[in-house]
């Protein structure tokens, strides 16, 4: 559900989630205790576990590109080392690489 379809009041309640100070998690009592916090009806129960898990989502997410992000730096990191090391071997061979 893209965020310009939401109501006024889910609108209100995916905020709160990211405010309540919870470390939240997949499970029931999460979302019960999130709901708790927020103000939200029972009604509304399956809209903010989605959202939740949502949120979930989207940090595994940022975690794995994290992870890609440094994985990347790290490998031209070590080409950029390797690209050193043949250049001095080269020059005292006498090439200029």
């Amino acid at each position: 559900m893209a965020w310009n379809d939401l109501t006024d009041r889910q609108k209100f309640l995916d905020k709160a989630i990211g405010c309540c100070g919870i470390k939240l998690d997949s499970s029931d009592a999460c979302v019960k205790q999130v709901m708790r916090i927020i103000g939200a009806t029972h009604t509304e129960y399956q809209f903010v576990k989605q959202r939740i898990e949502l949120r979930l989502r989207a940090q595994k997410l940022v975690d794995k590109t994290d992870t890609f992000i440094s994985d990347t730096e790290n490998m031209l990191k070590q080409f950029e080392e390797d690209d050193k090391e043949w250049r001095r071997k080269g020059r005292t061979l006498g090439f200029d690489f």
